[in-house]
């Protein structure tokens, strides 16, 4: 088994909008990723996706994205990401949604055949135009509980001892930074890796921190940075669940 990492999809199958207007290279960008997907993954590995997948805005938008999604091979993790407008409130409704082979994360841990995931959107570091200091502050505490809330569900349905893999939808630190409030975090809990998205400039390709840090892996996983191409984590884990997973 092996274990994989791609983001921001951006999939228009259910809007017809395509991520082309933002450059020539994101062309039939969603073949791209499903040749490379196919060529690579097997249905027993494992794919950790944070977050974008879908330009859908509502969930009953958002079928042939989540079916064309749910057809490729592998065991799908998701977090959301800020342009996913479609995800539901609930999560009895949100795994309603889901196909096969796809499961959330949200405030929640889940383990795929012994290995252990957390999760969570994340924030920008800097305000936007229109929001303030204090709403920025805000957005950064919540943030900072939901992940806390997936390290202790994983902790109430996880006694082994394998390091967890965290995912992110935007960076876990400022951009020329390798620290914050999520990343203390990430190394008290003992994560392996910590994979992100969110990034479709070369300018912040070059910027932002990847690498170890404090025993934890940092990854930037969107798509268009990885050529489209599925990022290979870790190869040949071992499965001692034979297919079980804990945390739905």
């Amino acid at each position: 088994m092996n274990i994989w990492a791609i983001s921001d999809l951006h999939l228009g199958f259910s809007t017809g909008k395509w991520m082309d207007l933002f450059g020539e290279q994101w062309r039939d960008h969603h073949a791209k990723v499903e040749a490379a997907w196919r060529e690579r993954i097997s249905p027993r590995d494992i794919v950790l996706v944070p977050g974008d997948l879908s330009w859908a805005m509502r969930p009953l938008e958002v079928e042939r994205d989540l079916a064309w999604f749910g057809a490729l091979p592998g065991r799908k993790i998701i977090v959301k990401g800020n342009h996913d407008y479609w995800w539901p409130g609930s999560r009895r409704k949100l795994r309603a949604l889901l196909p096969g082979g796809v499961h959330a994360i949200k405030k929640t841990a889940i383990v795929v055949d012994g290995v252990p995931v957390i999760g969570v959107r994340g924030c920008d570091f800097l305000p936007r135009e229109d929001e303030s200091l204090e709403a920025l502050a805000s957005s950064i505490e919540r943030e900072r509980r939901e992940l806390l809330m997936s390290i202790d569900h994983l902790r109430r349905i996880y006694d082994g001892d394998r390091p967890p893999m965290a995912m992110f939808h935007y960076p876990p630190y400022r951009m020329g930074s390798r620290e914050s409030a999520f990343t203390r975090i990430l190394e008290d809990a003992g994560c392996s890796h910590c994979v992100f998205g969110h990034l479709h400039l070369g300018k912040e390709w070059e910027r932002v921190f990847q690498g170890e840090e404090g025993g934890v892996k940092y990854r930037l996983v969107s798509c268009d940075a990885l050529e489209f191409t599925p990022l290979l984590l870790e190869a040949d884990v071992p499965a001692p669940g034979a297919g079980e997973i804990l945390g739905e």
